[in-house]
């Protein structure tokens, strides 16, 4: 039986979960087929009538220290409203963005997901995996909330969504709104606020969009981690990591990062 189950594992969570393993507990990996396929070989983000593109096979600028906060603390207010100042000083656009941003912005590279070969099991939801694991600590960097602020819809199109996206992935940043944008095969994949109508803002700002036709053929109501300190323990079996990823597109770390991460979660089974 697994000690610890890390679901729906990005590249930069894979590392964790080797990290974990190396200690000595007994690591499964799991994916949630609730959700799409998610994938990319780079990540444009769209802010102030312009765009910067983040690659893979970089090298990562600096150090991880700015984003090795473990948990929340009575300062934390202070790190959330610090993030939204540190982007803004990049570009004013880019002032509704979030921390997993903001490491983009500071270390400037992907992680390279062609490395990625352990083998992930499958299983068909949240609530399986729990009780097919009882005795685990399950790790994660998202999943199906129905309390969570994000929705992600999958829409149908008629046009090509592959030539239109390719293997791309995208921010998109305007008058507030923040929205990320891919396929998942032949699919268009939109995550926003849950209380916005993401496709339509969409439209509004790039109106190409209008000359197509979309249906929605899948909705989830998702939660992330996307604040400015790593573990979020929503109990003592489940840890809502931010692994700093997009998905399953991470952003580059330091080896010292992963090391730290690692030791966290093992300290905190053996409390």
């Amino acid at each position: 039986m697994a000690d610890y189950i890390f679901l729906n594992p990005s590249p930069n969570l894979l590392k964790v979960a080797e990290n974990v393993r190396n200690r000595g507990f007994d690591v499964k990996l799991v994916k949630n087929e609730q959700f799409p396929d998610i994938t990319a070989d780079n990540v444009h983000v769209f802010y102030d009538g312009g765009y910067r593109t983040f690659y893979q096979n970089e090298p990562g600028l600096g150090t991880s220290k700015r984003f090795m906060k473990l948990k929340k603390s009575f300062l934390s207010g202070f790190s959330v409203r610090s993030v939204s100042s540190d982007l803004r000083g990049i570009s004013g656009g880019l002032g509704c963005g979030d921390i997993i941003d903001l490491s983009l912005f500071r270390r400037q590279a992907l992680e390279d997901n062609s490395l990625v070969t352990s083998p992930v099991s499958s299983a068909s939801s949240f609530s399986a995996i729990a009780e097919d694991n009882g005795n685990a600590v399950i790790v994660t960097g998202y999943l199906e909330f129905v309390a969570g602020s994000e929705k992600l819809s999958m829409y149908d199109t008629d046009f090509d969504i592959n030539d239109a996206f390719g293997n791309d992935y995208i921010v998109f940043m305007c008058d507030g709104h923040r929205i990320e944008m891919c396929r998942s095969g032949n699919r268009l994949v939109i995550i926003g606020s849950k209380s916005a109508d993401n496709l339509a803002f969409l439209s509004s700002k790039l109106h190409f969009l209008n000359k197509f036709s979309f249906k929605r053929v899948k909705e989830l109501v998702i939660s992330r981690n996307r604040m400015p300190w790593i573990m979020n323990s929503l109990d003592k079996k489940l840890i809502l990591l931010n692994d700093f990823s997009y998905f399953n597109i991470s952003v580059k770390l330091t080896s010292e990062w992963f090391d730290k991460v690692g030791k966290q979660i093992c300290a905190d089974r053996q409390r």
